[in-house]
């Protein structure tokens, strides 16, 4: 039973994402253009997404002497 557990909890743990495998990039392929545009109406508004910051919640955690 244990050996079960064992191989279903192994089953379910895989990594990775859905899909079959990738082929390793080409050695031989040319490198990518860098993007030497410097017009500010080309770049892309997503490239630099604002962020909220984090606030700490304002009652305490359980855990929280774990990291004290």
């Amino acid at each position: 039973m244990k050996a079960l557990a064992a191989l279903l909890a192994l089953c379910l743990t895989a990594c990775g994402k859905y899909g079959p495998l990738e082929p390793p990039p080409d050695p031989n392929a040319p490198p990518k253009p860098a993007n030497t545009s410097s017009n500010p109406s080309q770049m892309n508004v997503l490239a630099k997404p604002s962020i909220p910051p984090i606030l700490p919640p304002k009652q305490p955690f359980f855990l929280d002497f774990l990291l004290k």
